[in-house]
């Protein structure tokens, strides 16, 4: 397979699953409320999905990004709004693990849940509009420098709050 049908055949198995994320977070899939089970399963199958994005930077990047989509700001308010459903909203979080260690930080799962949609939603944008390498460079390099760090706090944060308050919730019959 050629680079470039690589490329295409990477962006559209991620642009899957990031679609499901987006419309699992701003309810156009469905309105249900969200739970504290069903982020985790979400955000942790998009950040497994991440994985296999390849490294950001392409010959085909444009060096010009467009503004963002008009109606964006609108969803994320949704997803916030959405987010506050679940009953964990703030956890304790140390940005680094490196030694020597960071003091402890309030990290917001709102947050967490907004800083990644809007980064997948601007990568889906873009693949709508068969801009694949520039929605590999949104994805890929949102991943490593924002929300993947939002996606790890959220998977770890929604973790430990499951297996303290609901520990069905870690399980597949959640």
């Amino acid at each position: 397979m050629h680079r470039k049908e690589h490329r295409q055949s990477v962006a559209e198995r991620f642009s899957q699953e990031a679609r499901r994320f987006i419309e699992w977070a701003d309810g156009s899939a469905c309105g249900d409320r969200l739970s504290a089970p069903l982020a985790l399963r979400r955000v942790a199958l998009l950040y497994t999905a991440a994985l296999e994005l390849p490294q950001p930077w392409s010959e085909g990047v444009s060096a010009q990004h467009d503004q963002e989509p008009v109606y964006l700001e609108a969803r994320l308010n949704q997803v916030r709004l959405r987010a506050a459903a679940i009953p964990l909203q703030h956890y304790s979080e140390i940005f680094s693990p490196g030694v020597p260690p960071d003091s402890p930080v309030v990290g917001d799962l709102a947050d967490d849940l907004t800083a990644i949609y809007r980064d997948v939603a601007l990568g889906l944008d873009l693949h709508g509009r068969r801009q694949v390498d520039d929605a590999l460079w949104q994805w890929g390099f949102g991943f490593q420098a924002r929300w993947g760090q939002h996606a790890s706090s959220a998977i770890r944060a929604l973790h430990c709050y499951l297996s303290q308050e609901d520990p069905s919730g870690l399980s597949s019959n959640a």
